[in-house]
């Protein structure tokens, strides 16, 4: 196994951060990594806002459901989905970027978003830095796009927070099942056991009272919770995302 392969098997989100600083270069250093990302058609529908200062980093972690580790973090790397480049190459050539009328913006917006962010984060770590995604920069997502001064057709997906581990190194969190994820040539209909399979490690790791720790979770939010997210839509609208 080499270095690499075995430092993505240890990944493990990180809370709880030091007041230590990072360098420039550092994070340079990590910008230099993700913009290499792969994404459709270069088209690099990406942009990422650094954010280090330390009100405005405050005022990301309020906005994003008062998240402490937001705050504390070195840097917080918003991730967003940035159409704005392709309106200015389609406006040289005499076209309307008519994608922004479709979902498929959005799909594809996102999904290059989730690649860059994968890719941070392995940059990330492989200096020895701690990350958590967060995704509450979606939870009032106008006043963060007003907040970042992010132009038309730019939206905030995700954030990343990055600084070094004021905790010990943890055990990686549970995952379902290898067959439920890995599913070789057809997909293989076996999502109840993995179901009950993440509940029963989810008590052996945490050693919850309860019988169904993870699934009840997960059924909680998108059930209700999720609607803390309620302003999405109307703020892609806003942006320009356009889509029927």
């Amino acid at each position: 196994m080499n270095d690499i392969i075995q430092q993505l098997q240890q990944h493990r989100s990180v809370r709880a951060f030091s007041d230590k600083k990072l360098t420039d270069e550092q994070l340079d250093s990590i910008m230099k990594a993700t913009i290499q990302a792969p994404n459709w058609i270069n088209g690099q529908q990406v942009s990422v806002v650094v954010v280090t200062d330390s009100e405005r980093k405050r005022k990301l972690a309020t906005l994003s459901g008062n998240q402490k580790h937001v705050d504390d973090a070195a840097a917080l790397l918003v991730f967003c989905m940035d159409y704005s480049r392709n309106k200015q190459a389609a406006a040289m050539h005499n076209k309307e970027i008519a994608v922004m009328e479709d979902i498929e913006a959005v799909i594809v917006g996102s999904t290059d978003v989730g690649i860059a962010l994968g890719t941070a984060v392995a940059a990330a770590e492989s200096m020895g830095l701690g990350t958590v995604p967060i995704g509450g920069v979606r939870r009032r997502p106008a006043e963060v796009t007003e907040l970042l001064e992010l132009p038309a057709l730019a939206f905030p997906i995700s954030g990343l927070a990055v600084g070094y581990s004021a905790e010990p190194a943890s055990t990686p969190r549970p995952r379902i099942p290898m067959d439920a994820f890995y599913h070789k040539e057809t997909y293989k209909q076996n999502q109840q056991e993995a179901v009950d399979e993440m509940d029963k490690k989810q008590q052996e790791a945490t050693g919850v009272v309860s019988e169904y720790p993870w699934s009840e979770r997960i059924a909680a939010f998108y059930a209700d919770h999720y609607k803390e997210y309620r302003h999405v839509t109307e703020a892609l609208k806003q942006q320009g995302y356009n889509y029927k």
